[in-house]
C-alpha cells in the first residue's frame, strides 16, 4: 500500500498562490489542521505563533474592544491570517478568528517561515509577497467601510477581511462616511 500525499490536494492551490511548483521547503516545514465549527483559530490580543492558509471552509473575524466583540468579516479559502503577527513580530493575534463551518487549514509556524527564508528564499520571497500584496488590498478596503464601536465611535476603519471587489455594496469612502454620519451633503 503506497502512502498517501497530505499535501495532495493543497499543491495546486499553493502553486497557484506562489506561482511555483518548488514547494517541498515549505510543505515540509507546514502541518494541517482543522476546526469544527465555531472552534476559536486565534484570539483577540493573546499569543500566537503561526500563519495559516485556509484551504476549506470560511472564517469569520472579530475583534473585542471594551468587553464587545465586533464582527469585521469573513475569510474564504485560499486567504491567510496570522500575518500582521509576523510582520509586527509582536507575537500577538490582533482579532478574534473562529470557523464558521468545518474548516481545514495549512499552518507554519513562524520559526519555520524565517527558517524557510534562509533555506528556501524564492520561496518565502513568494510567500512573503502575496502576504504583503494580501495586506495592501485589506488596508485599502478599510478606507472605505469604517468600522464603529457599539457607541458608535469610529474604531476603525474598514473591513480588512474582505476584498474590496468582493464586497456586497459599494462603499463612498471615509469623506461620505463623515457626512452621512454628519447629516450634510
Amino acid at each position: 500500500m503506497m502512502p498517501t500525499d497530505p499535501w495532495a490536494d493543497t499543491r495546486a492551490l499553493l502553486a497557484d498562490c506562489l506561482g511555483t511548483d518548488d514547494l517541498q521547503a515549505l510543505l515540509q516545514r507546514a502541518s494541517l489542521i482543522e476546526l469544527a465549527t465555531d472552534e476559536i483559530l486565534l484570539r483577540d490580543m493573546a499569543p500566537t505563533d503561526s500563519l495559516y492558509l485556509l484551504l476549506d471552509g470560511r472564517l469569520e473575524v472579530h475583534v473585542e474592544t471594551s468587553g464587545h466583540s465586533i464582527r469585521l468579516g469573513e475569510i474564504e479559502a485560499g486567504n491567510w491570517v496570522g500575518e500582521v503577527a509576523y510582520y509586527t513580530r509582536c507575537g500577538t493575534a490582533c482579532s478574534t478568528v473562529a470557523a464558521m463551518v468545518h474548516c481545514r487549514l495549512l499552518r507554519l509556524r513562524f520559526d519555520d517561515f524565517t527558517a524557510l527564508l534562509k533555506d528556501q528564499a524564492e520561496v518565502a520571497c513568494r510567500l512573503s509577497h502575496v502576504l504583503i500584496a494580501m495586506l495592501a488590498q485589506r488596508l485599502r478596503a478599510t478606507v472605505n467601510d469604517p468600522v464603529l464601536d457599539p457607541e458608535g465611535n469610529l474604531l476603525m476603519l474598514g473591513d480588512f477581511s474582505i476584498p474590496l471587489g468582493q464586497q456586497t455594496h459599494h462603499h463612498a469612502g471615509v469623506a461620505d462616511f463623515f457626512r452621512n454620519l454628519l447629516g450634510m451633503r
